[in-house]
């Protein structure tokens, strides 16, 4: 500069030096914020960077403020600066100094305690002491500068830029001293080394050049052996094609992301592995970068869940939800090709014996046998599924020429499979099913319609003597229609207050007096009219408002025993059929014991009636339950004893204290008698036992006088009364009671 002619020097002051010397500060701060590697906002660098180019608008358009000239010395050029101008250019410096070193001061911090930066921490370091070095040489000379003449040997105006040369030296020593650029190189070679992915370098022919450990260790090639021949391992049926896949790729730089290929290493082995890629020109050859990561195990256990999803565990069949779905797919078709599908509901017959008898791991044994039965005898295109439980479901698509004769022929088939016995821990034993069937589009045009006409079907061969198939009718339409109406209608009868209880009387045949009555559920529906118990109840019961309706039952029953007992019916019993769906409730002992404290029903005056059949349903679960409830002093009943199971077994196992004798063995007990002597043999049984009994359905005087002569004297049926509503059975209870009242009046 001072070697120029005057006016140039000038110029090169005032407009070049200053000016480049505030972008200089900005480029510095953006260096320095890049080399502290701290996660600082974009934004927040930008503002930090920009301000020293406040400098530059000040300079230039203020120049009566921030004026600077050139004048000839005896010895020198020297620089005439306003003190505005000198206060403005400290405190620009000073910032960016300050700046400069607070980025680095934070980057040593971060950086200390670590291991794996001790070689940048004492770069840092060695920066940190240059720049407050700099700082230092800046201020002082800019000072002297200020107020110190010239001297002849040397142009002291210029020592304050000699603080860049200082900053500049000291980033060359601490970059070069420390090998700055080598670490970065090795820090990503570590990475290239330890990642647990495969890494690789593939040139045009397929040929890995350069490798990773992992990718090494994938396709079992060691260093040793060179370089990678990644297309003959691929699994690739036409190589030449894949080939020209590879060319293409390489023309258009093809990138790939999340790709899956099949491998066979050297070993053999093979494995299924995720590639991402990207291209990379090294030397003016192009190549293509591989991150290959394996997925075998991924996929495999990806394959597992999705068999477990489709599948069932047990006999492999597929599950309900892959039935409903290929059922959904065949519906679908048929609307386009005109095809039939056939859906048969297939249970076992008293499969529930075999599983308390022989145990849940017999019972396995046997869905097993009846999965492989049913995968034998049906066309292979059908689709087998164990719905849950002993229920399978079998799905055949038909041509539209075919139809009706066909299902009957598989399902004969199948009854006919179902007669040989099978062994099962063992011994020998033979399992029959029922089978209902129905055909789309006739008896339903959507999977959940053929599903539930073909188990209304199923039912229907179950109570038509099992062991046999039963078709949809169009008059099991109508009666699949009504349930399904009758379903729709529970879900709010008992919010909209549709129940009522009635009340049949139990009768002492000797004394003539009621000891007792039996609360009877009715539904009077706005829709439906009057529902008979025998068609709803089932209904309650398999979809599980049969707990809430039995609650409300007993509450009310309750209820107005309780208002019996304040009227003077001290000794009245009131009977309360329950189900098995709420002796399986674990909470149901308690929940009795509060509407018991909430009525003010004694607990001896309560009886609860439930069926064998009801009682070998989780039995160890309901025998827990009876056992509390009889513990509180309610009294228990077998119901409709004579039929079903009769077990010896449940009589002397279960807590109960009354057996109530079925109405089909009082019906015709003046004409049969075979059921006097079942008769007999009850009440004798019950006797022995020190139980009571009670007579069901007893209609007229000569049953009542037969079963008084076997010792039978609690009698209810319409011989007494039918079912009626309690101001009915009050009007009774007040006739016993007055008549009560007389005999102790006459003694």
């Amino acid at each position: 500069m001072h070697t120029l002619e005057f006016q140039y020097g000038q110029m090169i002051f005032s407009f070049l030096g200053y000016n480049l010397s505030f972008l200089a500060m900005t480029l510095l701060i953006y260096f320095f914020a890049n080399l502290s590697r701290l996660l600082i906002p974009k934004y927040i660098v930008h503002l930090l960077a920009c301000i020293p180019l406040i400098g530059i608008p000040l300079l230039n358009g203020y120049p009566y403020l921030f004026n600077i000239s050139i004048t000839q010395s005896e010895y020198w050029r020297v620089e005439e600066r306003t003190l505005s101008f000198d206060l403005m250019f400290i405190i620009i410096a000073l910032y960016s100094l300050t700046t400069l070193i607070t980025f680095v001061v934070l980057s040593y911090r971060k950086m200390n305690g670590s291991l794996l930066y001790q070689r940048e921490k004492r770069m840092m370091a060695t920066i940190i002491r240059g720049s407050i070095v700099a700082a230092i040489w800046l201020v002082v000379t800019f000072v002297y500068t200020s107020f110190c003449g010239e001297i002849s040997f040397f142009p002291i105006a210029s020592l304050p830029a000699y603080a860049g040369m200082i900053l500049a030296i000291t980033l060359h020593i601490a970059m070069h001293k420390y090998n700055f650029l080598a670490a970065a190189e090795r820090r990503y070679k570590l990475l290239f080394t330890l990642s647990s992915s495969g890494i690789a370098l593939m040139n045009r022919d397929g040929i890995a050049v350069e490798a990773n450990p992992a990718f090494r260790l994938l396709t079992a090639v060691s260093e040793s052996q060179g370089e990678i021949d990644i297309l003959a391992m691929i699994q690739h049926e036409d190589k030449d094609n894949y080939r020209d896949r590879l060319k293409k790729a390489f023309e258009n730089r093809t990138i790939l992301q999340n790709s899956q290929v099949q491998i066979r290493n050297l070993t053999g082995m093979s494995y299924i592995v995720e590639v991402n890629n990207d291209f990379l020109e090294i030397d003016g050859e192009l190549y293509c970068y591989l991150l290959v990561r394996d997925i075998t195990a991924q996929q495999l256990n990806e394959a597992q869940l999705i068999e477990l999803a489709y599948n069932d565990p047990l006999t492999g069949l597929a599950n309900r939800f892959q039935f409903n779905r290929k059922l959904w797919m065949a519906v679908d078709k048929i609307n386009q090709q005109s095809n039939k599908v056939v859906v048969m509901q297939i249970d076992l017959d008293h499969f529930k014996w075999i599983n308390d008898t022989m145990g849940h791991s017999a019972g396995d044994i046997l869905l097993r046998h009846v999965a492989q039965l049913l995968q034998q005898y049906v066309p292979p295109h059908a689709v087998v599924a164990r719905m849950g439980g002993d229920e399978f479901s079998i799905m055949i698509e038909l041509a539209p020429d075919e139809g009706e004769e066909i299902a009957i022929g598989i399902a004969n088939q199948i009854l006919h499979a179902f007669e040989e016995q099978v062994v099962i821990v063992g011994k020998y034993y033979r399992v029959s099913c029922s089978i209902g069937i129905c055909i789309s589009p006739d008896d339903g045009e959507d999977s959940e319609t053929l599903l539930r006409h073909a188990d209304t079907a199923m039912y229907v061969a179950k109570r038509s003597g099992r062991n046999q198939y039963h078709l949809f009718t169009k008059q099991l339409k109508r009666l699949a229609e009504k349930h399904l109406l009758l379903q729709q209608g529970l879900e709010n009868a008992l919010h909209r207050g549709e129940f009522s209880l009635v009340y049949q009387p139990q009768v002492n045949s000797h004394t003539q007096q009621v000891f007792g009555v039996e609360a009877l559920l009715r539904w009077s529906s706005p829709d439906l009219g009057i529902v008979s118990p025998v068609d709803f109840i089932p209904i309650a019961e398999q979809n599980g408002a049969i707990r809430q309706i039995g609650e409300w039952v007993m509450k009310e029953a309750a209820q107005q025993a309780a208002l019996w007992i304040k009227q003077g019916h001290t000794d009245l019993q009131m009977s309360v059929n329950v189900s098995a769906s709420q002796l399986s409730d674990p909470n149901f002992a308690k929940k009795v014991e509060c509407i018991l404290k909430e009525t003010g029903l004694p607990a001896h005056l309560l009886c609860l009636e439930f069926t064998e059949s009801e009682a070998i349903r989780e039995e160890d679960q309901i025998l827990k339950v009876c056992k509390s409830l009889v513990d509180m002093g309610i009294a228990l009943a077998v119901d409709d004893f004579g039929t079903g199971y009769s077990s010896m077994r449940t009589i002397t196992r279960f807590p109960f204290q009354f057996i109530k004798i079925d109405r089909s063995l009082i019906h015709d007990i003046g004409t049969n008698p075979r059921n006097v002597a079942v008769v007999r043999s009850v009440i004798e049984l019950a006797q022995q036992l020190n139980m009571n009994v009670i007579a069901e359905g007893a209609e007229v005087e000569e049953q009542v006088e037969l079963l008084s002569q076997l010792g039978c004297f609690q009698i209810q049926g319409y011989y007494y009364g039918k079912p009626m509503k309690a101001k009915d059975i009050e009007r009774k209870l007040y006739r016993d009671l007055e008549e009560n009242t007389r005999i102790d009046q006459a003694l």
